[in-house]
Formats: C-alpha cells, structure tokens, sequence
C-alpha cells in the first residue's frame, strides 16, 4: 500500500515482518503471559471499532519494515489532517485482509462476527 505524506510517496506493507512487529508492541497479556496475538486479538477489533490510535499505531508499524522510515509523529499528523479518515480504515483493512500475513486473521474475525 502506497501513501503520500509530505509530499512524498511512502510503502506500507502488511507481511510478516509487519506482524512481528505487531506482536512486540501489542501483545496480548493472559495471566502475566505475553502472547503474539496482537494482530487478530487487537489490531482487527480496533481498527473495526475506528479506533484512531490504533490506525496510527498499525501505519506506523507497517512502515517501519520498509526502506523509507516515517516517524509515529510524522503518521500522526498525516492521520489528523485525512480528509476521508473513513476510507483510510477501509484501505488498511482491505490491505490487511489481502495479505498473506492478515489474510487468515480477518476471515477469522468476520467469522466471528456473524
């Protein structure tokens, strides 16, 4: 996935360095334990539910595997001045759910849904 912030076109890619990174930053804690579940058990549900933060946090993460680097700060400040916040959510989703990495994850979640 593609973006451009600052004029500047950056890659977003949602594979499995992406999810590791996810993993070591949101973790999911049962009992004092550390799972890497991050993905499915939080990243899915709170993007789902809009949560902005977490868009922010997701972008950040799948930008950091890349060449060109943003900082959180800078996606932060790309994330308050989208005009259709609503089709950024769409966008990470869709990209999610087309990904090898997200792929399993999102249809589990949908399953869940219904």
């Amino acid at each position: 996935m593609e973006l451009e912030i600052n004029g500047k076109t950056y890659e977003f890619k949602f594979g499995v360095k992406f999810v590791r990174e996810v993993d070591k930053e949101m973790p999911v804690e049962r009992e004092g334990m550390k799972f890497g579940l991050g993905l499915a058990a939080r990243v899915i549900p709170e993007l789902q539910s809009g949560n902005i933060s977490t868009l922010s946090k997701v972008l950040y993460l799948a930008s950091r595997t890349e060449k060109d680097k943003l900082t959180q700060s800078d996606i932060d400040d790309y994330v308050d001045d989208c005009e259709d916040i609503e089709k950024l959510f769409d966008k990470v989703l869709k990209e999610l759910s087309e990904s090898n990495a997200g792929k399993l994850a999102m249809k589990e979640f949908k399953k869940k849904l219904k």
